[in-house]
């Protein structure tokens, strides 16, 4: 993907979390790194990983309700979500669901795909959607080998706050990624930074057109 250099790792399937603030947000040890546009990114050390986790945060005119569908439309998320070249749905039970995911990263940087847990979580009263995951190790290892790397690491959230009105909402995502292989921590940190903004724009996109 010409446009992502090697920031592709990061993928995300994205993560995003509504309703922390710059002040929750410093109050949890996260470090303001830029804004673009209206989006706040933050940067946070992770103990024994050297790469760090990332969140973005930003109002979004779409209620919680409208960008959750984006989110969870994983049989879909090659149709928008930067560097996702394949994704599936491979299990469901209540409120856990389990998706493949193949990243098509640039250059000499060989590809990664892997399965992770997913799950859902409502709160009515305070009108606030959050979406977790992290990687499914067993069923990740039993992938079959190929020309893709397993990365380490791939956890996060996305946490969708319905504004008053419920006419947009609040959003945050945030990812952290040990992608595996020989990738210099500096490179991933740097494309990853630009990811998380390509990730949450493409979010914003799909949840705002008209329907």
């Amino acid at each position: 993907m010409a446009g992502y250099p090697q920031q592709v790792f990061v993928t995300v399937l994205l993560l995003v979390s509504c309703g922390v603030g710059q002040a929750a947000a410093g109050a949890e040890g996260w470090d303001p790194l830029r804004q673009v546009g209206n989006i706040e990114i933050y940067r946070k050390s992770v103990a024994g990983s050297r790469f760090p986790a990332l969140l973005a945060r930003t109002p979004m005119a779409a209620p919680a309700a409208r960008v959750y569908r984006v989110i969870s439309d994983y049989d879909h998320f090659a149709d928008f979500v930067p560097a996702v070249s394949a994704s599936r749905v491979v299990a469901r039970s209540g409120a856990n669901t389990r998706v493949y995911q193949r990243l098509d990263l640039p250059m000499l940087v060989a590809d990664r795909h892997y399965v992770i847990r997913v799950r859902d979580a409502l709160d009515a009263a305070q009108r606030v959607i959050r979406v977790t995951w992290q990687l499914d190790e067993s069923r990740s290892r039993a992938l079959p080998p190929g020309d893709a790397l397993l990365p380490e690491t791939f956890t996060g959230y996305w946490r969708l706050t319905d504004t008053p009105d419920g006419s947009g909402c609040d959003a945050v995502y945030s990812i952290h990624v040990d992608p595996g292989g020989r990738l210099p921590a500096w490179l991933y940190s740097r494309a990853a930074e630009r990811y998380v903004t390509d990730v949450v724009e493409a979010v914003r996109q799909r949840a705002t057109q008209p329907q």
